[in-house]
């Protein structure tokens, strides 16, 4: 039962079923937040069936250059790999989106994620570039939050960084080892890598344990460390439900930050799903702990197209940032259009939360 709930809640939102890594290579890994065995998709239309409008030209058009250009700088390299390898597992998103609160008013943001494979050097590494934040990808504090962005204190949302790297990532399951590199384009650069263990085990009551242990450096953060724990349990067959914690330390931090979470999902008939979160976040440190605490809800639904999502956040959160400061609610709402490439099937990537 719990893998088939895994699998189910994993075609709606791989944040319940999937690494917190920007992309999955062709082939996932086994259990887990990023869960257990093989993503499903709902099957796309024959290429026949769907009309072939300017839409779908500049998705395919998107998808051919992402792979080519991949395969050409493997190939730089000696590579002799068949296209289809590349066509295959060149994965990634698109995602313009557009916040309100009420503090701040409209603004507007826009994220991309690609991961291309590098089969000459090994399949268990791959290229990616793509807009993260750095408590979700470098140091892991923080579940990926997924086409739209956190709102944070005040309305204010924490700047993107648009980062180039390398990845790798060891198939097997149950205890494997982690690691990146890569660069922020921006002047100035700032570099960053960063290695990790991760030990996975599903007990007899189809609780799935996951334990992180990471080590990063980043030029704008100095060195530091992450341990993190997520327990994952199968409701039903449709739904899902998972704790997560974690501890971060760096040069540039005022004693530990903490950030904990509570994430219920639960997929939809007709390729939708929800999911709803409360969460605490805060430095031990810090003149005010408890930076803030709320809740979060997600709505996704497949649009027009298989690899097209529309997604809607609404959220509320108690921030506050000074000791004389009273904590107020903050209204916030998302909507953000994802466009998948590399994929026939839906595929509706973590919940943004």
């Amino acid at each position: 039962m719990p893998l088939i709930a895994s699998q189910v809640i994993g075609g709606m939102f791989p944040a319940a079923a999937a690494e917190p890594i920007p992309m999955q290579s062709a082939e996932p890994n086994t259990p887990s937040d990023t869960l257990v065995s093989p993503l499903p998709t709902v099957e796309a239309l024959p290429p026949d069936s769907e009309p072939d409008t300017w839409f779908d030209r500049t998705h395919e058009g998107l998808h051919s250059f992402l792979w080519r250009t991949s395969m050409r700088v493997d190939r730089w390299f000696g590579a002799d790999v068949s296209e289809d390898v590349y066509a295959k597992n060149t994965r990634g998103s698109i995602t313009p989106v557009v916040l309100w609160d009420e503090f701040n008013g409209f603004d507007h943001k826009f994220r991309f994620r690609v991961s291309m494979p590098l089969p000459h050097l090994d399949e268990r590494y791959n290229a990616f570039i793509g807009t993260f934040s750095r408590d979700e990808f470098v140091t892991e504090r923080e579940q990926a939050s997924g086409a739209i962005p956190r709102q944070r204190s005040g309305g204010t949302v924490e700047e993107d960084q648009t980062l180039l790297g390398i990845q790798y990532r060891e198939r097997e399951g149950g205890a494997r080892f982690e690691a990146d590199a890569g660069i922020r384009i921006r002047s100035p650069i700032d570099p960053f890598v960063k290695a990790g263990y991760r030990f996975e085990h599903t007990t007899e009551g189809h609780i799935l344990l996951t334990f992180r242990e990471i080590g990063f450096w980043q030029n704008s953060e100095g060195f530091g460390f992450t341990s993190r724990v997520d327990v994952e349990r199968a409701l039903e067959i449709d739904s899902l439900i998972r704790w997560t914690a974690s501890a971060t330390i760096s040069q540039e931090s005022e004693g530990v930050r903490g950030y904990t979470s509570l994430t219920w999902y639960r997929a939809l008939p007709e390729n939708r799903g929800i999911a709803a979160q409360i969460f605490t976040n805060g430095e031990f440190d810090a003149p005010v702990p408890l930076e803030e605490y709320g809740l979060r809800v997600a709505y996704r639904q497949r649009i027009f197209r298989d690899w097209l999502v529309l997604e809607l956040r609404p959220s509320v959160t108690w921030p506050r940032d000074r000791r004389d400061q009273p904590r107020k609610a903050s209204w916030g709402f998302g909507i953000g259009f994802e466009m998948f490439f590399g994929e026939n099937g839906f595929q509706a990537r973590p919940a943004t939360l």
